[in-house]
């Protein structure tokens, strides 16, 4: 049995909050299957990918797209393929200036 996303996108919200990081929901996807994936932004125009693995008890979340920092616009376009192929995505934006990866 699965957590629903929903549940773990709200949760994620809850944790990084408490942390005092900015997160923003950019897009509501299915709330029970729907991929979850991250734009980790370091404030500095460069971001990252993450998508949230359920099947993983630790350190859930992966690197998405090259493990490197790449320009918001490009990471924007990749986000828009991934969304024309599978409408049910949920996108969660996590503001960080230093860049830590969303694994508490």
């Amino acid at each position: 049995m699965s957590i629903n996303s929903e549940f773990i996108v709200t949760a994620f919200i809850k944790e990084t909050r408490k942390r005092f990081l900015d997160t923003y929901l950019i897009r509501r996807g299915d709330s029970f299957s729907g991929e979850i994936f991250l734009k980790l932004n370091n404030l500095n125009g460069l971001s990252k990918i993450y998508t949230y693995k359920k099947t993983k008890k630790h350190n859930p979340w992966e690197i998405y797209s090259s493990g490197n920092w790449e320009e918001d616009e490009q990471i924007k376009n990749k986000l828009n393929k991934i969304l024309n192929i599978d409408q049910d995505i949920w996108i969660i934006e996590l503001e960080d200036e230093k860049g830590n990866s969303p694994n508490f």
